[in-house]
C-alpha cells in the first residue's frame, strides 16, 4: 500500500516539545483510509449476511396492513361534497316535477 515515492523513515516530533520524539506506529492517511473503507466494506458485508440468516431462519415475517383512516377534516369535507350532490339532485328532481307538473 505505500508508495514508492514516499520516505521509509519519518521522524515524528511532539508538537509542544520539538526535541521530543513520539514513537509508535504510524500510517499515511491514504493508506489508512484505504484501509478504513475495506474494513468497512467487509464489516457490512458481513452484518448483511448475518441479518439475513438470522431473518431467514425465522421463516416468513407476517404481514401488515395499514389502513388509513380519513382524518376529522377528510370526514368533513367528504360530508359536504355528499351534502352538495345530493341538494343537486333534489334541485334537478323539483325542476323536472314543477315541468311535468306545468305541462298538464
Amino acid at each position: 500500500m505505500t508508495a514508492p515515492s514516499r520516505p521509509s523513515r519519518v521522524v515524528i516530533v511532539d508538537a509542544d516539545n520539538p526535541l521530543v520524539e513520539i514513537q509508535g506506529e504510524f500510517f499515511w492517511r491514504e493508506d489508512h483510509e484505504a484501509a478504513l473503507a475495506a474494513a468497512r466494506a467487509e464489516a457490512y458485508r458481513s452484518g448483511y449476511r448475518a441479518g439475513y440468516g438470522d431473518a431467514a431462519s425465522r421463516g416468513m415475517p407476517p404481514t401488515v396492513a395499514y389502513v388509513r383512516r380519513p382524518s376529522r377534516v377528510g370526514r368533513v369535507k367528504e360530508s359536504l361534497l355528499w351534502l352538495l350532490f345530493v341538494v343537486g339532485l333534489l334541485i334537478v328532481a323539483i325542476t323536472v316535477g314543477q315541468q311535468l307538473i306545468s305541462q298538464r
